[in-house]
C-alpha cells in the first residue's frame, strides 16, 4: 500500500498538485527516506483508542495549515472511517480506497462487530470509495448495503527503462541462462507451496527442470527452503531474498517468464511489472489476476491450489518456441494502466467527489 501511496503522490506532483501524505512513523527507527511531497508522520499508536483520536487530531491541524481539497484514505478502516468522521466538520470530500487486508470476510476489522461496523458507516457515507480489483467493489457495495459510490480503480505501473540492470549475488551463475521468477512477500497466500510441488511433478515427468528464482522474503521462508530439501529441489529453486531497484529490475528483464500462483490478492503489482517487461505471466484465477490476465491472450491463468495444471501450464510454457504474440499483447496490457493514467482517473474522481 505505501508503495500504491508514494507512485500517486510523485505522480500528483509532477501533473502540478501538492500532495500531502499523513502516515506513522517507520517501525525499529528506520531511516525516514527524503522523498519529493510533504509527509506528517506520526507516532506509532499505543492503542487502537489512541490511535482513532491520534490521527483525527493530525488531521484537523493539517487541513488548517494546508488546507485540504480532498482526504483520500487508503484503507476503510482505521483511515477511511477515521476521515469520514470529520468529513463535514473540515467540509472535505472523503475517498476511500480498498486494497484487499481492510473489507474481506478474513479481516480482523471484519470479524470484531465495533470495527465492522464502523468500517460499514463509513463506505455507506463516504464521497467515493474504490477498490483496486472488481471483486473488492462488490465487497464495498455488499458492506454498505448498495449505499456507495462504488468504483473499480485498478494499481499501476512504470514502464521498465531499457537497460541491463545489476545481476543479485544469488543469481550471478544464471548469468545467460534461462530461469522462471516469482516476486514478492514469503507468505503462505502467495501460493509459492503450490508452485514446488508443481516443480516437483515437472521433474517427475520431463526430467529437466528450468531453474525458479524466488525473490522475496517473509515468515514462510523457513518452512519454503524446507519443502525445497524435501522434494529434491536444491539444484532447481534459488532463494534471493529481498530485491529492489536495479537487482529487480535485471530479474524482470531476464526472467524467461513469470509466476504467480496466488490464493488470493488484492490487484498484484508483480503482475502487472512482469507483464510491463514483455513477460508471459502464469497466473491464478483469483481477483485481481483476472482483471490483466486474458488466458491464452496476454498470458496463462491457472486454478489455485492446483499444482497438476500449473505444471502443466510451466511445460507449455517451456516447450513453446515463439511467445512473441502474448508477450506484446502483455505489454499493451501494462501500457495502458501506467500511474499516469490511474493517476488521472483518481483526479477525475476526486472532482466529482
Amino acid at each position: 500500500m505505501e508503495f500504491v501511496i508514494d507512485k500517486l503522490a510523485r505522480r500528483y506532483q509532477m501533473m502540478g498538485h501538492k500532495p500531502v501524505v499523513v502516515a506513522q512513523r517507520p517501525r525499529h527507527n528506520r531511516e525516514i527516506p527524503q522523498l519529493p511531497y510533504d509527509v506528517i508522520y506520526y507516532p506509532r499508536p499505543r492503542s487502537a483508542v489512541w490511535l482513532l483520536q491520534y490521527v483525527e487530531y493530525v488531521l484537523k491541524r493539517e487541513h488548517k495549515r494546508y488546507g485540504f481539497d480532498v482526504i483520500h484514505a487508503h484503507l476503510a478502516y482505521p483511515n477511511g472511517y477515521i476521515a469520514c468522521k470529520i468529513k463535514d466538520e473540515l467540509n472535505v470530500p472523503i475517498v476511500i480506497t480498498s486494497h484487499k487486508g481492510d473489507i474481506i470476510p478474513e479481516s480482523r476489522y471484519r470479524q470484531r462487530p465495533v470495527t465492522c461496523k464502523r468500517m460499514c458507516w463509513a463506505l455507506a457515507n463516504v464521497n467515493a470509495a474504490t477498490g483496486v480489483s472488481s471483486e473488492l467493489k462488490g465487497i464495498i457495495d455488499e458492506l454498505s448495503m448498495g449505499k456507495a459510490n462504488s468504483h473499480f480503480v485498478p494499481n499501476g505501473v512504470d514502464i521498465p527503462e531499457d537497460n541491463e540492470g545489476q545481476i543479485p549475488e544469488s543469481c550471478t551463475e544464471l548469468a545467460g541462462r534461462p530461469f522462471m521468477l516469482t516476486l514478492g512477500r514469503l507468505h503462505y497466500y502467495k501460493g509459492l507451496d503450490v508452485l514446488l510441488e508443481a516443480m516437483k511433478l515437472l521433474k517427475e515427468k520431463s526430467g529437466e527442470l528450468p531453474i525458479l528464482i524466488i525473490a522475496g522474503d517473509g515468515r514462510e521462508k523457513g518452512n519454503l527452503s524446507q519443502q525445497v530439501k524435501d522434494l529434491g529441489l536444491i539444484a532447481n529453486v534459488i532463494f534471493a531474498g529481498s530485491v529492489f531497484g536495479e537487482q529487480k529490475h535485471w530479474l524482470l528483464r531476464n526472467c524467461t517468464f513469470f509466476l504467480q500462483p496466488s490464493r488470493a490478492e488484492g490487484m498484484p503489482l508483480t503482475v502487472l511489472e512482469a507483464m510491463a517487461y514483455k513477460k508471459v505471466v502464469i497466473g491464478t484465477k483469483i481477483s485481481g489476476t483476472i482483471e490483466l490476465i486474458d488466458d491464452g491472450v496476454n498470458g496463462i491463468l491457472v486454478e489455485p491450489e492446483d499444482s497438476q495444471m500449473l505444471c502443466d501450464a510451466i511445460r507449455n510454457l517451456v516447450d513453446t518456441s515463439d511467445l512473441t504474440s502474448l508477450q506484446k499483447k502483455a505489454f499493451d496490457t501494462a501500457s495502458k494502466l501506467s500511474w499516469q493514467t490511474v493517476a488521472k482517473r483518481y483526479l477525475e474522481l476526486y472532482s466529482k467527489a
